[in-house]
Parts: C-alpha cells; sequence; structure tokens
C-alpha cells in the first residue's frame, strides 16, 4: 500500500491561492499562476486599474500589446510591491518592462514578472521540521505591436511561465512541486473609436495550454482574462491633460478545453453570477504640463469582496530632448486580508 503523505506545504498552496483570490476577485475558478493577473504600473493601479484603453509605456505590453503600436520611442518600465506588505514581509511582487520601435517594422518589447512568496517550512506528518524552501512564479515575456493604420493597433505578448511552489522533499513527495507552460496574451487599441478623443482597447490574457505540475497527475487551466475598456480624453493641450477611463474584466475559466472556455465560461453560470464575476474599474487622471499627475480610481469587484477607491500621483522630469524620467505612487484596495497595498513605478524614455 501506497505511503500517505502528509504534506504542511498544502497549508502553503492555500494561503498563495487565498491571497490571489482575494486581491483579484477571480475566486471560485480552477486557475493557477493567478500573479500573472497583478496589475504592474503604479499609474493604472491609481486609476483603479482601468488601462486597457491606454496602455502607454513600458507597463503597455502587460496591459495591451496592441498599445506598443502607437510607441515612437524606447522605454523602461520598473514596479516594486511589497504585496500584502502590512501582513506578510518577504512577499514580493516585480514587474520590468523594456520597449523599443522600429521604423518600417514596430515596437518590440520584452517583460519580466516575478513573484515570491517568501520563505516556507515544510514538516513531517509528526510535526518535525525538515526543511526551509522559497516559493516563486515568474513570466519572461517578448511582446509586438503594430499600427494597421494610424488609429488602430495590434500586438501580442508571448510569455513562458514557471511556477515554483516547492522543491523535491524527499520525505514528502515524489517530484517537485514545480510547473512549466507559455501563455499569450492578444490586444488591440483603437483610438478615436467612433468619437474623436474616445479610445477602445481589448485585450485577451494568458490565452495558453494547461499547466501540470510534477508532483501531480492533474493539469490546471490557467487564468484566461478577458480586458475590455474606454477613455475619453477630456482635456488634451500641453499645459492640462484630463482623462477619464473605464475596464471591465471577465474571467474565462472551466473545465471545457481551451477553445471552448471563450465562450462557454460567459454563459456556464446564471445571468446575476456572470454579472457579478466581472470586475469594473474606473479612474480619472489629471496631469499639469507633462510634469504633475492626479489619479483617483474605484474597483468595484463583488465576487472578490474588494469595493474601493484606489489614489495616485506621478510626477516627470524631462532630462533632455525626448528623454523623461518618471516615477509614479499608488495606493489600491486589497480586499478583506489587509487594507490595500501600495506600489511604485519607476520609467524612463529614450
Amino acid at each position: 500500500m501506497k505511503k500517505i503523505k502528509k504534506l504542511s506545504i498544502s497549508l502553503l498552496l492555500i494561503i498563495i491561492i487565498l491571497f490571489a483570490y482575494s486581491s483579484f476577485a477571480f475566486a471560485g475558478s480552477e486557475a493557477t499562476c493567478i500573479f500573472l493577473l497583478i496589475e504592474p504600473g503604479s499609474r493604472p493601479n491609481g486609476l483603479g486599474h482601468s488601462y486597457v484603453s491606454i496602455a502607454q509605456g513600458g507597463f503597455a505590453a502587460w496591459w495591451n500589446p496592441g498599445g506598443l503600436a502607437f510607441q515612437n520611442d524606447s522605454e523602461v518600465g520598473l514596479m516594486h510591491s511589497n504585496w500584502f506588505g502590512d501582513i506578510i514581509d518577504d512577499m514580493y511582487y516585480e514587474y520590468l518592462g523594456y520597449s523599443q520601435y522600429f521604423e518600417g517594422i514596430g515596437t518590440l518589447g520584452l517583460n519580466v514578472t516575478y513573484m515570491t512568496y517568501g520563505e516556507q517550512e515544510a514538516y513531517d506528518a509528526e510535526g518535525h521540521p525538515l526543511q526551509k524552501f522559497t516559493s516563486y512564479e515568474i513570466a519572461v515575456g517578448a511582446a509586438y505591436g503594430t499600427k494597421l493604420n494610424e488609429k488602430l493597433g495590434l500586438g501580442v505578448n508571448l510569455k513562458g511561465v514557471i511556477s515554483g511552489l516547492a522543491p523535491l522533499i524527499d520525505e514528502l513527495m515524489d517530484a517537485e512541486g514545480t510547473g512549466y507552460t507559455f501563455v499569450m496574451d492578444i490586444g488591440m487599441l483603437k483610438k478615436d473609436f467612433f468619437l474623436d478623443k474616445l479610445d477602445f482597447g481589448v485585450n485577451l490574457q494568458n490565452f495558453g495550454p494547461d499547466m501540470s505540475y510534477a508532483n501531480s497527475d492533474s493539469k490546471q487551466p490557467m487564468p484566461l482574462n478577458l480586458k475590455l475598456g474606454l477613455s475619453y480624453r477630456i482635456f488634451d493641450n500641453k499645459y492640462n491633460k484630463l482623462t477619464a477611463t473605464a475596464d471591465i474584466n471577465k474571467m474565462l475559466v472551466n473545465n471545457d478545453p481551451l477553445w471552448k472556455r471563450i465562450f462557454t465560461s460567459l454563459t456556464d453560470d446564471d445571468l446575476k453570477d456572470e454579472l457579478d464575476s466581472m470586475i469594473q474599474n474606473f479612474g480619472v487622471e489629471y496631469k499639469y504640463y507633462n510634469l504633475i499627475s492626479l489619479r483617483v480610481g474605484y474597483v468595484n469587484d463583488v465576487a472578490g469582496h474588494i469595493q474601493g477607491f484606489s489614489f495616485g500621483g506621478g510626477i516627470s522630469y524631462e532630462f533632455s530632448k525626448g528623454k523623461e524620467l518618471y516615477f509614479d505612487f499608488a495606493l489600491q484596495p486589497a480586499g478583506e486580508l489587509t487594507t490595500n497595498n501600495k506600489t511604485f513605478s519607476l520609467g524612463v524614455t529614450f
């Protein structure tokens, strides 16, 4: 008879899932690698996570690779956050994005998303400590965006994903708790969508095969997500810019084959539950002289119990003609585990 293995590591996995689900309201889905849905960039976070129809700068590839099509320079963007820092001191989220325009080709980009869940300790069935280890997840992406015409951009972001939740622990496991897969984001950005200064964006995120972990026979779907949004440039001149934006997100995860999930995930629950599972995001940004920015947003996530305002701001400095350094900060609602999360972003355009 095969030896029954009791894993305290399972507690770690439950905590990770609860954290991710309560943060992003995709509760009840079967998806793994929820870290892929953490929103990078303090500018969009200050806007209540509504950015798919703006998608500018070093974070554009994540929000909407179609936004890369409208870039005509090079940019690097970085974000750091001590995720749930009020209750966990060694859980960090890091994002690095780089994009560069090539005349006649389009815009190419590279991006890295890294999440560490801190140091954990494994115990045997009697409660004796066995060893300490660190859990992490990482995605490395290559993106491309190009214009079909002056107002329409398309883009794609292909990411390789590693989920390293636990190493091989002989007393407890037959193999490492590690999985590998790849996913793709496909995005479109349309400027002046029926109305002048009204922009529309759509991004299908994390489309790809299920992930298999080395220590499990079952496969888990990736967090396939549909993101739609509109933004309107109320004022857009040299000294004053005022933009209002709104997004909606719908998780497209169930047990159907990948090609069917996009359609069946919209109708597998009753209408009320389907509507409650959609996350609404709203934001307003005021920018003065391309120097100081103030932002406010609102997240309405019924299923994830996250409903509240976000706040943010930023400063930018043109240190040479066509070269700019910017810094952004955001305070955003985080659900029931903690009041909010703080994020910091730094970027340079050259």
